[in-house]
């Protein structure tokens, strides 16, 4: 029996490694000369926010998205994307590190019901939210959205004095936006997953770090497994293992950045019982091993 093919790694991205010299946050037009999205599957250390302004597109990122005028797009940080087809897109890329917000006493999104507050992953790495990764703000909001862009572009080529401050205002501001768009169109949005899938997600996501299997989460759902597997997977693209493996990965990533304890330690508290499963589940999300991730970003953050 032939071996079946590994796809490669996806490449990872840095915001250094766009251009961001030193700085949590990065600007730029698209198209531009010196900004090229990868021509395959990356995975990036940062968040982003695109804002769409003319054209169309094709990218992917959790699922395959078109991109169109009037669009604002987030993309969490560890979640491959993929540009299928830049077409005429016309633009603002902002990307920044994910720290940043939280830094800022900025919340991004509102809680999903049913979370438990003590223990809410990023929200951002559900489907049960995958409608609040794009919104369409109406053309005042839009308006403003790009102006506070713009001026955050400005700031970070022209480096006037106080520059940096003005930016994390900007930059504020700007979140304050999109938060508002957010919390103003989620009572709108239609139903995106039927109610056995949305409740597995949700499941999930309160039970993400515990060592669950498709089985508890069919029996939270009161369904078969078979049933449970075949819905998620038809609905949103990705299977059981793939959800609780996305959100163990961002889980390891904040414990990675913001303590000390060793990979085996943060093996065990992202609900993995193989030091060793952990590492190939990480590399397999991010493209390089805990370690590996950890030096880079703490060396890309001094």
């Amino acid at each position: 029996m032939r071996a079946k093919a590994i796809p490669p790694s996806p490449r990872v991205l840095t915001l250094e490694a766009i251009g961001a010299q030193g700085v949590p946050l990065f600007v730029r037009r698209i198209p531009h000369p010196d900004f090229q999205p990868p021509s395959g599957p990356a995975v990036a250390t940062f968040s982003l926010l695109l804002l769409v302004t003319a054209g169309r597109g094709r990218g992917r990122h959790l699922e395959q998205v078109e991109l169109s005028a009037g669009d604002v797009h987030f993309i969490p940080a560890g979640v491959t994307n993929h540009v299928l087809d830049p077409g005429t897109l016309e633009g603002w890329a902002v990307a920044f590190d994910p720290t940043l917000p939280g830094s800022l006493g900025l919340e991004f999104l509102p809680s999903v019901p049913g979370l438990q507050a003590e223990r809410k992953p990023d929200l951002l790495r559900s489907l049960a939210v995958r409608g609040l990764l794009r919104v369409r703000p109406g053309v005042t909001r839009r308006r403003r959205i790009e102006r506070l862009i713009q001026a955050m572009d400005t700031e970070l080529r022209e480096a006037p004095w106080g520059w940096e401050g003005a930016m994390r205002a900007h930059f504020c501001l700007l979140l304050t936006e999109i938060v508002r768009e957010v919390r103003e169109s989620t009572p709108r949005l239609p139903p995106l997953l039927g109610g056995v899938v949305r409740d597995a997600l949700v499941f999930m996501e309160a039970h993400c770090l515990e060592p669950i299997s498709l089985q508890d989460v069919a029996a939270a759902v009161d369904r078969a497994p078979s049933h449970v597997a075949h819905a998620i997977r038809r609905e949103t693209g990705l299977t059981v293992s793939d959800w609780l493996r996305e959100h163990r990965v961002a889980e390891a990533r904040r414990l990675l950045l913001e303590t000390t304890a060793s990979v085996e330690r943060i093996s065990g508290q992202v609900g993995y019982g193989d030091v060793t499963h952990f590492i190939r589940s990480f590399r397999r999300v991010q493209g390089m091993t805990p370690g590996m991730w950890r030096g880079r970003h703490r060396q890309a953050g001094s």
